[in-house]
């Protein structure tokens, strides 16, 4: 599965979890798209194509249409983006992408509970 970290998890750390799993994984600096708006990374991503996008933007899924991209999206719903904090998140992330559909949005908060959002 081809993964799109977003800009506030650019750290190496976080990576990790995907790439045990046998994903590939990079962020929005590998890919060159630092500073671009929400909507212009989703356009990208789409088109690039990614299968999933991981961020800690907890506004994202009321602000962008994520549903009609077809990528898996998880939002990590955590206090801090200190890797140390969101690393249990991005594991368990990791554990469940491979049962979502495509088009699913998630939010993984800091219990590891997987809720559906329905922005």
């Amino acid at each position: 599965m081809l993964i799109l970290l977003d800009e506030n998890l650019l750290s190496k750390k976080l990576k990790q979890p995907f790439i045990d799993a046998g994903h590939s994984v990079s962020n929005v600096s590998d890919m060159g798209w630092r500073g671009f708006k929400d909507r212009e990374i989703m356009a990208l991503a789409k088109s690039h194509p990614f299968d999933a996008f991981i961020t800690a933007d907890k506004n994202l899924p009321y602000q962008q249409n994520l549903t009609s991209l077809g990528m898996k999206i998880v939002v990590l719903d955590s206090i801090s983006t200190r890797p140390d904090r969101l690393v249990p998140l991005m594991k368990q992330a990791s554990d469940i992408l491979a049962e979502l559909p495509a088009g699913a949005v998630v939010r993984i908060d800091e219990a590891l509970n997987v809720v559906a959002i329905n922005p």
